[in-house]
């Protein structure tokens, strides 16, 4: 929920999910420029969401950054091989989480 708040109140449009399940059927609905995917959902896995993802929308699933209170060592070995931006650690500070955001939503525009 700080997460949430803290992007809304950067003017960073938020799309928040809290079950793995639910964020595939949002994929289904809306097009996104970024996922940001928590590791440890109480439905299914990071890994289990991500996989599916692939699966479901190959090549239209947008950059995804992790959300992860494991060391980011241990996050980036679990999703090797996987299509992942960005590893954002939790706890976090609120300015450098919207930054970040920022600069990845910024990195993921395709010029026109």
């Amino acid at each position: 929920m700080l997460a949430t708040m803290t992007l809304r109140m950067n003017d960073i449009p938020v799309v928040a999910c809290a079950e793995g399940e639910s964020a595939l059927r949002a994929m289904e609905a809306s097009e996104f420029s970024l996922v940001i995917l928590d590791v440890t959902l109480p439905d299914m896995s990071g890994s289990d969401v991500l996989r599916q993802m692939i699966e479901r929308f190959d090549d239209r699933v947008p950059p995804v950054a992790l959300f992860t209170a494991h060391s980011p060592e241990v996050t980036a070995r679990e999703f090797r091989g996987h299509p992942v931006t960005e590893i954002l650690a939790k706890p976090f500070e609120p300015s450098a989480l919207a930054q970040a955001v920022q600069a990845l939503l910024r990195r993921s525009r395709v010029p026109s």
